[in-house]
Parts: structure tokens; C-alpha cells; sequence
């Protein structure tokens, strides 16, 4: 192999790292049963949850967030046919920050259940989403279930 060509292989593959360093994480919104305090992360572990589950929700944005207010809502229905507005949480957040996370927490130090967080009493789907500036970053729909 000759210069040129270790020279052109050189440069394809530093193009190639730079524009993979250019692709951003979609806004998603994760939410789990489960926090790791060590990586400020929740782990995904699905969209169903027993009304006595412990229940986790952040939206990551990937990159440090391009505004200041973020606002997580909770409503009643499927992702096709959302209903009535069931409660929300606005927060300040700021160019250093990637993600947001709610997680409310009992008198005794444990996780807000799925029914106090969605601040629901009955079994059904809820969809959880994310705002800013009228504009919808991320959604998700979550089903609750009883464990009878």
C-alpha cells in the first residue's frame, strides 16, 4: 500500500468518526422500575406497570437542552386518542443538563408508586409527555395493571 492510499483510508475514517460524533440521541422518554444512583440512569424496563410498582420517568435529550423549560404531563387515554389532562410538573433546565428526571418520593424515603405518580386509582393506559414552547419532544403510553 502506498502513501496515498494509507493517506485516503486516513481521511475517510476521520471523517467517519467525526460525522458519527455529529449524530444526537433522539428525545425519549425511559421509565422504569429501577434508579442507578452511579449513572443517573433508570433502567427501561417497560411500558407496563402494576399500580404498586415503583415508578421512574426521564427524558433524555441527548445533548445539553437547547431551552430552559421542560414540561412533563400526564393524561388520561392511548397515544391515538389522548384525554383529559390528569396532572403535570414543569422544571427549569439548562444547557449543562442531558436529561430530566421525575421521581417523587415517599414520607419513608421510598419511590412514588405507579398509582401516585400518575396520580391514578384504577387499572388502564395513561400517556406520559414531554413539552417545551407548545412543542412536543417526547411521548409514551403506559398501562397500569392490578395485580389481583
Amino acid at each position: 500500500m502506498n502513501k496515498v492510499q494509507m493517506l485516503a483510508i486516513m481521511a475517510v475514517i476521520t471523517l467517519t468518526t467525526l460525522l458519527a460524533g455529529c449524530v444526537s440521541e433522539e428525545p425519549s422518554l425511559v421509565c422504569g422500575r429501577e434508579w442507578n444512583t452511579g449513572s443517573q440512569v433508570v433502567a427501561d424496563t417497560s411500558s407496563t406497570f402494576d399500580l404498586t410498582d415503583q415508578l421512574i420517568i426521564q427524558f433524555r435529550y441527548g445533548t445539553g437542552f437547547d431551552f430552559e423549560n421542560l414540561e412533563i404531563a400526564f393524561y388520561e387515554g392511548t397515544l391515538a386518542n389522548k384525554g383529559e389532562k390528569i396532572w403535570s410538573h414543569e422544571a427549569h433546565v439548562t444547557e449543562k443538563m442531558s436529561s430530566y428526571t421525575l421521581q417523587g418520593r415517599t414520607k419513608h424515603g421510598q419511590y412514588l408508586t405507579a398509582r401516585d405518580m400518575t396520580k391514578q386509582k384504577h387499572a388502564g393506559t395513561i400517556v406520559v409527555e414531554v413539552t417545551t414552547g407548545g412543542k412536543v419532544l417526547a411521548t409514551k403510553q403506559l398501562s397500569l395493571t392490578t395485580n389481583k
